[in-house]
């Protein structure tokens, strides 16, 4: 049975183009992308070998995975995963049915007042599994978010119909979405939370479903992010992130240049919510994702 890295490996290869790497592209491929023995010899591996490795049989050593990475011609972002599934697939599996008790995550009264000097900006404090945890009004008034509704922001994204009005490019924010997802939950292996959720979301959404088999990853940070709010209408900002280690949380803030669409949005947003005529959206999230 394949592994998670297997399948990475698979889905990558899958994306090639046999042209771009001087490989002849006439003839019958049954499957799209390079074929094993190709990405094998391009890795300087043999092809017995590689298909052990994509059929999880055997786990290679970082030297072989790194190989590998070259061949594919990955990102950054995408050869620190294929190291990270080749750790993971190193580790052993246990059979306790004991799972660790999720912690409750809270805001610092600390991270609150640095919040609060934000007032008049959209921010939010995201938690280690998206969720919402603090927001400032006009951060609400953007994103949605209020404390009766739901604040996890993959739910948000997949789930409320209303994330496609308020993102013109939603395609491109879902690609973006399921990446991260993807990334950390490698990177975070073992986290009951994390993998409820995803479960959740690849049973109850197809478009989910779809780009999860595709094992794409992202390392989830924008320089822009663009917005169709129904009440300050269409509009770009620049999220800035700030993350906070010691409790596993980022906080996400959205600034705009003086005189820009987007400053007079946030001028406007600021006039709604000092006013109580604001609505809720759907809510924003990529630019907020740690990286």
């Amino acid at each position: 049975m394949a592994s998670e890295l297997g399948r990475f490996l698979h889905a990558r290869r899958a994306r090639t183009q046999p042209a771009d790497f001087g490989l002849p592209a006439a003839g019958v491929r049954r499957v799209p992308g390079l074929r094993r023995e190709e990405l094998a010899s391009l890795a300087g591996i043999s092809p017995d070998y590689y298909t052990r490795i994509e059929q999880g049989r055997v786990r290679p050593p970082q030297h072989t995975l790194e190989a590998l990475a070259v061949a594919l011609r990955l990102d950054d972002v995408e050869r620190e995963h294929l190291r990270r599934l080749g750790t993971v697939d190193r580790k052993p599996v246990t059979t306790s049915r004991r799972q660790p008790r999720p912690r409750d995550e809270s805001v610092r009264d600390g991270v609150r007042a640095i919040l609060d000097r934000f007032a008049d900006l959209p921010a939010v404090v995201l938690g280690r599994h998206l969720d919402a945890l603090a927001w400032t009004p006009v951060g609400g008034a953007l994103l949605g978010l209020h404390e009766a509704g739901e604040r996890n922001m993959a739910r948000r994204v997949f789930l409320l119909p209303e994330a496609r009005s308020l993102y013109p490019d939603w395609d491109s924010v879902a690609v973006e979405m399921v990446g991260h997802l993807r990334r950390v939950s490698v990177a975070r292996a073992g986290e009951i939370v994390l993998a409820q959720l995803i479960g959740e979301l690849a049973m109850v959404s197809a478009d989910f479903a779809r780009l999860w088999s595709r094992h794409d990853v992202h390392a989830g940070v924008s320089d822009h992010k663009l917005f169709r709010h129904a009440q300050a209408g269409t509009f770009e900002l620049e999220p800035e992130v700030l993350t906070l280690p010691r409790d596993q949380q980022t906080l996400c803030v959205y600034r705009a240049e003086p005189g820009s669409t987007g400053a007079e949005a946030l001028t406007l947003l600021n006039t709604l919510v000092a006013s109580g005529l604001t609505t809720t959206g759907a809510g924003d999230v990529l630019s907020c994702l740690d990286g």
